[in-house]
């Protein structure tokens, strides 16, 4: 399945703001049939990276708009790599 970011604007959060975003987030990949990897969110908490594998750039803005999310921009990884020189490419680059 397609490996997706994406990333947002959030505003001030507390940390049970984030644990109920959490659940949020398990109930509606559950729903649609996605799958949440990681989340990263910045240190002065004004912005997350969210990474998902799902269907489509479509089904992560629904993903969103089911959990209440914001979303800033959708981007489709394409190639994965890691500090031991693994690759692996998830998309074909047009």
């Amino acid at each position: 399945m397609p490996r997706y970011i994406v990333t947002r604007t959030l505003p001030p959060l507390t940390e049970s703001d984030l644990d109920a975003i959490g659940k949020k987030v398990i109930s509606a990949c559950e729903d649609l049939g996605m799958q949440w990897i990681r989340s990263h969110v910045t240190a002065d908490g004004k912005h997350s990276f969210c990474e998902f594998e799902a269907p489509s750039e479509e089904a992560c803005r629904q993903h969103a708009a089911v959990a209440g999310l914001p979303v800033d921009e959708v981007l489709s990884i394409g190639l994965e790599m890691g500090p031991e020189g693994e690759t692996a490419r998830t998309r074909s680059f047009n």
